[in-house]
């Protein structure tokens, strides 16, 4: 039998799973983030963009820290999206490295 907490509501072993499920559907999120990241990476080498975009990351973060209900506060908040981006940020880079690598080799004769 789990502990029960003040109220007896819940056991410690309840939360838990509960905080399991939400990381299993934090992991897929993620996951879902990044392959859109590499999608939005193959449009940025067909049109020639940089894969930085100062300007759409702190876009990116305002909007998280304004929809921010708590209990975390700004800072975690900014540092976790930072944290986010940069990774996705990383495997869309090496998408981009890729394909420019593959467009390369198919225009030389």
């Amino acid at each position: 039998m789990g502990l029960q907490n003040v109220t007896g509501d819940k056991t410690l072993d309840d939360w838990r799973r509960q905080i399991d499920a939400l990381d299993t559907e934090l992991l897929r999120l993620l996951n879902q983030r990044a392959a859109i990241a590499c999608e939005i990476a193959s449009i940025k080498v067909a049109s020639g963009l940089p894969a930085y975009d100062g300007n759409r990351e702190r876009q990116v973060l305002a909007r998280m820290v304004e929809k921010n209900t708590g209990p975390l506060d700004e800072q975690s908040i900014t540092d976790i999206f930072s944290g986010i981006i940069r990774e996705t940020r990383r495997l869309g880079t090496e998408r981009m490295e890729e394909q420019s690598g593959e467009a390369t080799v198919r225009v030389r004769p």
